[in-house]
């Protein structure tokens, strides 16, 4: 049987090439040594296609693009210039010890009011202007809006800057929407979500959220996370699994991954949600690294917004399959 394709509607601010979305099973590699950050190393360069079918991991084969820690992406991979959608602002909690710095986009299309806004954050060693967070903000934002806010590499402050990210949003209207929304079932929807360590502080945060509610507070909440770059794979192999394996059912899930990213390989990945309460559902970007870098370099921008697109259909609640593969990007030459 021919692999599915899935096609995406063009977005009405930015032109989208022709894609090919496909379901085929990934190809793995081994993991890399430990939490890498966000990454703005040159694209390795590319090799030929395997045969696409479902394969097990090596854990002996290293791939050149994990060899080693990727470069920081404050040195020298920031995006310049700022999307015209976004502003900068700074929210002071007690929880947290210096005021946190964030970027706020607003769509570019027009949402509904009732729209809630992701909080989103960045890997470990990045910055808000890293390539791979802005690019997954901008096309996210062409339809719903996103509070991307930066932390630090402490894991538990970064958990920290989410609870106030979410007490400012229920707070302080004007400065951005309602962190939370009622679905059509009465339920109110949190969106919390991150790139690498990023995404573990997600996780984190949305279970000491439940956790803070009584039992009716807790029901009528359903979460949703965004774990683009999970590192599912510790600094020594160990399997970062037990607190997605936490979470409850009324927690939904999207994961965004490479097929290449040594921390998160995709066969892992699929035997840890087949061990999940909670639902999940999972796009792989083929040929990316655990830094969304793919070849050529051309192509990693325009695929870090196709997942930003994706995820907001996501959350919207359009149909996706439960596995989504972002294949090569044709019509090259709509993009030149």
């Amino acid at each position: 049987m021919p692999p599915k394709r899935q096609k995406t509607s063009n977005s009405a601010s930015t032109p989208d090439p022709k894609r090919r979305i496909t379901r085929s099973s990934a190809k793995t590699n081994t993991r890399d040594a430990k939490d890498l950050p966000d990454s703005t190393t040159k694209p390795p360069e590319a090799k030929p296609k395997t045969t696409k079918g479902r394969q097990a991991a090596d854990p002996e084969k290293r791939s050149p693009k994990d060899a080693k820690p990727e470069a920081d992406a404050q040195l020298d991979g920031e995006s310049d210039p700022a999307p015209q959608n976004r502003t900068t602002l700074t929210i002071t909690h007690d929880l947290v010890k210096k005021p946190i710095e964030c970027h706020q986009y607003t769509p570019t299309s027009s949402p509904s009011t009732s729209s809630p806004t992701l909080i989103f954050t960045h890997g470990a060693g990045g910055t808000l202007s890293a390539d791979a967070v802005v690019n997954f903000c901008t096309g996210y934002s062409l339809s719903l809006p996103v509070l991307a806010f930066q932390g630090s590499m402490n894991l538990k402050a970064r958990t920290k800057g989410f609870h106030a990210c979410i007490d400012e949003l229920k707070s302080n209207q004007p400065t951005a929407q309602k962190g939370t929304k009622e679905n059509t079932a009465g339920k109110k929807t949190l969106l919390l979500g991150g790139r690498s360590m990023g995404a573990r502080a997600a996780v984190i945060a949305a279970s000491e959220h439940l956790a803070s509610l009584d039992d009716k507070e807790a029901e009528e909440l359903s979460i949703q996370l965004i774990l683009v770059s999970y590192p599912l794979l510790g600094p020594k192999d160990e399997l970062r699994d037990q607190i997605l394996l936490d979470l409850p059912k009324n927690v939904r899930i999207l994961f965004i991954s490479g097929d290449e990213d040594a921390m998160c390989p995709i066969d892992t990945l699929n035997e840890t949600r087949d061990k999940l309460t909670a639902k999940s559902q999972l796009i792989v970007v083929t040929d990316a690294n655990h830094g969304m870098n793919v070849v050529p370099a051309s192509r990693t921008q325009r695929v870090g917004e196709e997942t930003g697109r994706l995820a907001a259909r996501w959350v919207a609640g359009e149909p996706m399959d439960d596995d989504t593969y972002i294949d090569e990007l044709e019509g090259e030459e709509e993009w030149k």
